[in-house]
């Protein structure tokens, strides 16, 4: 992070970073989705549309980023890795009427332990207000009013016993493709990682992570 990072707000995720087989699988089924429905709106890929597992959103100062670190990594060592059944690709309809899809997760307690307790850690540092300058923007990108209220208000909307774990796959409806790539019953999941979001809440860059058993970056 450079100097003025630690005079910005940044919009993160702290997330489930999934294993490569499933990571690979959900390219795949967006590439699916963008074919048949030419809305390319989130496009996945490793490096800068990173799939993942969504566990607490917020809005916190640059100067702070660097403190979740520590209690991070400690609840990765406790709780890492983490198998985790796989329900398959589902498709959902937003308050608006649009398709968006997703791979679900099974509602375990595993993993609404780790939720709750990243949720906590993130309520420590995530009391700054979001704004289009929080998030990662390619030139001229506009932000959308979901976006820009999603985030803060992560913890009414999606936070405890509304808390769905999923991998956002896309706009459109899944349910509609063939011969979708086949994914497993149940994944181990390693590592835990802070994201920068950019639009659509997607994981524009990882800025910390941990995976259990090896190093962070």
């Amino acid at each position: 992070m450079d100097a003025g990072g630690l005079f910005r707000n940044y919009a993160v995720d702290i997330v489930l970073l999934p294993p490569p087989e499933v990571m690979d699988a959900a390219i795949q089924i967006n590439r699916m989705l963008i074919e048949m429905t030419g809305d390319d709106a989130i496009r996945l890929d490793t490096v800068e549309h990173i799939p993942h597992v969504s566990l607490a959103m917020g809005c916190m100062p640059g100067s702070a980023l660097s403190q979740l670190n520590v209690p991070l990594e400690q609840l990765a060592n406790r709780l890492l890795p983490m198998e985790v059944g796989i329900e398959g690709a589902v498709t959902v309809v937003t308050d608006s009427g649009d398709r968006v899809s997703g791979i679900n997760l099974a509602k375990e307690d595993a993993v609404f332990l780790l939720h709750r307790s990243v949720m906590a850690q993130l309520s420590a540092f995530s009391k700054e207000k979001c704004s289009a300058a929080s998030f990662v923007r390619d030139e001229d990108e506009q932000l959308t009013p979901f976006t820009l209220g999603y985030v803060p208000e992560y913890r009414e909307k999606a936070g405890f016993e509304r808390y769905s774990p999923h991998i956002t796959l896309g706009n459109g409806d899944v349910t509609k493709i063939e011969n979708l790539p086949v994914l497993p019953d149940r994944a181990t999941f390693s590592t835990l990682a802070v994201c920068h979001l950019g639009n659509h809440c997607t994981c524009r860059s990882v800025l910390w992570s941990k995976c259990a058993g090896g190093k962070g970056i």
